[in-house]
């Protein structure tokens, strides 16, 4: 009987190890170190209704990223237009490109977007950070 519980738990540790990796986090985080506000553009028009400010962190529940996508996945996947001055007063916007957000891992790609002086960087799965150049 007991030949069969290491390989049983050995499978059992495996999926579960596979499932942990592949779970989207909880969160999407932005850390804007620019002076300038950013925001995200669903299908590249629908602003998202949580713009990161100038020099600041925002965290958006991974729910509400789900949501703001709905209608606009393709194969388990939603493109957004990030766009940098997005603010009232940042004389703006300023197109700096297209991500495309894997809804089920949270894997960002491409993991770095560089255009009309300001950058994106990937720092992980739901994590970006945007600088000025």
């Amino acid at each position: 009987m007991f030949r069969y519980t290491k390989p049983f738990a050995i499978a059992l540790c495996s999926l579960w190890i596979n499932h942990a990796l592949a779970a989207p986090p909880k969160v999407l985080i932005s850390h804007n170190t620019t002076d300038v506000e950013s925001n995200a553009y669903i299908a590249g028009t629908i602003p998202s209704k949580h713009p990161t400010k100038p020099y600041s962190d925002s965290r958006v529940a991974w729910a509400e990223v789900r949501l703001a996508c709905f209608g606009h996945v393709v194969a388990g996947k939603c493109e957004a237009l990030v766009k940098m001055a997005t603010g009232p007063n940042d004389g703006g916007p300023i197109d700096l490109g297209v991500v495309t957000v894997d809804l089920s891992t949270g894997m960002i790609t491409p993991s770095t977007i560089s255009a009309n002086g300001y950058t994106l960087i990937v720092n992980g799965p739901g994590e970006v950070t945007l600088i000025k150049n």
